[in-house]
């Protein structure tokens, strides 16, 4: 109302016609400018109240964190963080995203597994590699490393609900190993055997290692000691396979003495790439042909790789190569 008293007494003083219409204007206007200014103060809080939520989406699982040692002390990091820094150094970065999201969950997996075990928020871990990225010299974590961490915010792998033993390794032999027979025990019935034929095509998938007689007796000894005669370690040694083809135990036996050296300890005496192998020997040596690439227990990496490229997602390879687990929200 008093809008128009002003009207009428600006008219009564005879003001300029053509002033009286501009404030006429204003005033029938004033609402609708008002309308759209508040309208946009609107619009500004309710997209700031979206980032506010999205925020909220990123920072779960905030408040745990990564130590790192290195030489001059320890280098912190959140836990998200970290796992960027940690997919890149384990996973070729020419793999596909929903390889790449796979093997996220599984770090992420670990390091939920840890801090329940240890019942802490800060983890301490050995420098493996990451070091190179805190020191820089041009290393930088492609953006599909942060995106595949990004895009599984606080998932993990869990069974009944528990975090498993996440294990992954970079190929298998067309076969992933069942944990069930070689550790006799049914604790981590999830790790069951998984066909991998399309393993054989990756380029590294046989190697062979010669060894030549004395190295290989010297080295034996280190582990089953100076009691075992040469030739009882040359010509001895029995081989024993699992299921899948890895050689799970080799077996020394000398006057009723037995000497057992694990599959993997077996491999790593000799830089063989995996425990699946077979052999040619003669006086002088012994020629190791050697399938796939790791441990052969979990996710071979090659292999989530191959069902990214037929179209499966990161759940779905999850599921293949772990049975019976479920994704949960790390909080």
């Amino acid at each position: 109302m008093g809008c128009f008293m002003k009207v009428s007494k600006i008219v009564e003083k005879r003001t300029n016609k053509r002033d009286a219409l501009g404030f006429l204007l204003f005033v029938f206007l004033l609402p609708y400018v008002c309308a759209c200014l508040w309208g946009h103060v609107g619009e500004d809080i309710k997209e700031v109240c979206v980032d506010k939520e999205q925020d909220k989406t990123v920072q779960a699982g905030a408040g745990y964190y990564v130590e790192v040692a290195m030489e001059w002390g320890t280098w912190e990091l959140e836990a998200e963080e970290y796992l960027i820094y940690r997919l890149a150094e384990i996973m070729q970065e020419d793999y596909e995203i929903e390889a790449l999201k796979a093997q996220a969950v599984l770090l992420r997996t670990e390091l939920v597994q840890s801090y329940k075990i240890q019942d802490v928020t800060r983890l301490r871990v050995e420098d493996t590699g990451i070091s190179r990225f805190y020191y820089g010299n041009g290393e930088e974590e492609p953006d599909q490393y942060e995106k595949a961490v990004r895009e599984t915010q606080g998932l993990y792998l869990c069974y009944q609900g528990q975090p498993i033993q996440a294990c992954y390794f970079p190929v298998s032999n067309g076969q992933t190993r069942d944990a069930g027979q070689i550790w006799h025990t049914d604790n981590c019935p999830y790790l069951a055997g998984a066909v991998c034929e399309q393993d054989r095509a990756y380029r590294e998938w046989s190697s062979m290692v010669t060894i030549d007689r004395h190295t290989y007796i010297e080295r034996i000894s280190s582990v089953t000691g100076d009691s075992y005669t040469e030739e009882t370690i040359w010509n001895g040694g029995q081989f024993v396979y699992d299921e899948a083809g890895y050689v799970t135990e080799v077996l020394y036996t000398q006057e009723g003495e037995k000497a057992e050296v694990d599959g993997e300890t077996f491999r790593q005496l000799f830089g063989l790439h995996s425990a699946s192998f077979s052999i040619e020997k003669n006086e002088q040596q012994i020629v190791f042909h050697v399938t796939g690439v790791g441990h052969g227990f979990g996710m071979s990496q090659y292999g989530a790789n191959c069902l990214a490229l037929n179209g499966e997602d990161y759940g779905s390879i999850l599921k293949y190569f772990f049975t019976g687990t479920e994704l949960a929200k790390f909080e």
